[in-house]
């Protein structure tokens, strides 16, 4: 009896360690066999696209003063005069004064190669209007009394002419509020004269219908009787069309001189890339014609300077940015 007992017990265990081994088998996944993952999809995505460069000529209006900006497309050019385009000027310059320096405008040699970037340029020179806004703003100081002159900022006929009697220091004060910069002499040159290395903005002939410059009207001795152009002094910006430079600007050949941001500092033959001038000096380079200019001072390579407190009522200027990409 009891060996039928303890058999009848295994009996039982065994049929219950059978069903327990099934019971587990039921919840454990087989190993060989992976879980099945939800279907996801990889949609393409493009490369990323660069901004495209502005296009030569191609304005935008500043949002601080309302003036039109152009894009002066990066290049390289001549910068300066050669030995015989510095006797051509000495022979214009004769033409309206009794005595010419020859050392004058030999600043203008060696004339030498300049890359420069892309970069904006204000259109025209800076309006009284516009400065105002910069006075009013409380950043600028209105004009003051000019070394030679008086300022035209007050007059309510004259809101659309340049501003003059400004000093250097006003005139990067007025660039900065702006969200600008002064341009280089390198800058301003290039605007002028392009790759073609243009004598005057329009071309390589004087033409005193294409600018505002000393002629009948003005009272000085080396006024140039043979044009017309309908001013004493200064005029409405843009006013001379026709007077444009290769790529837009305006009155780069007359109406008032401008200030550039670089120190005087002679020429340097070999070749340069973006020059911004000496790190310091004694004074600051204008660029450019004025109403009391005569036709040599309306060359592109000029580069008379003085010291950057000086305030004349033939003296404004206007403002550059780099280009953002």
């Amino acid at each position: 009896m009891p060996i039928r007992y303890f058999a009848c017990v295994l009996g039982r265990l065994g049929s219950l360690l059978l069903a327990l081994s099934l019971i587990g088998s039921c919840g454990t996944p087989d190993p060989a066999t992976p879980p099945e993952q939800p279907e996801t999809r990889t949609e393409p995505t493009s490369a990323p696209t660069s901004k495209p460069l502005p296009t030569e000529g191609e304005t935008r209006t500043r949002p601080t003063d309302g003036m039109v900006i152009l894009y002066v497309p990066g290049g390289s050019f001549s910068m300066g005069s050669t030995e015989p385009e510095v006797e051509e000027a000495i022979v214009l310059c004769t033409q309206h004064y009794s005595i010419c320096n020859r050392w004058y405008y030999m600043r203008e040699h060696p004339q030498h190669r300049v890359s420069l970037a892309g970069f904006w340029l204000d259109q025209t020179e800076v309006t009284n209007a516009q400065y105002r806004r910069c006075v009013e703003d409380g950043t600028c100081e209105e004009p003051a009394t000019c070394k030679k002159g008086t300022p035209t900022y007050a007059d309510p006929d004259k809101s659309d002419h340049p501003v003059v009697c400004v000093s250097w220091q006003d005139a990067q004060a007025y660039c900065q509020w702006a969200g600008a910069r002064m341009p280089t002499e390198a800058e301003w040159e290039y605007a002028a004269r392009g790759q073609q290395g243009r004598i005057f903005p329009w071309g390589d002939l004087f033409d005193g219908a294409r600018l505002n410059y000393c002629d009948v009207n003005c009272t000085a001795a080396h006024a140039d009787a043979r044009y017309d152009d309908g001013f004493a002094q200064t005029s409405s910006v843009g006013t001379y069309p026709t007077g444009a430079s290769w790529t837009g600007a305006l009155g780069m050949g007359g109406n008032v001189s401008e200030w550039v941001g670089d120190w005087f500092g002679l020429y340097v033959p070999e070749a340069a890339s973006e020059p911004t001038g000496p790190l310091e000096g004694n004074e600051k380079l204008l660029k450019g014609c004025s109403w009391f200019g005569h036709p040599t001072y309306c060359r592109g390579a000029t580069r008379p300077s003085v010291d950057p407190e000086t305030r004349f009522d033939y003296l404004g200027f206007r403002c550059a940015a780099s280009l953002k990409e």
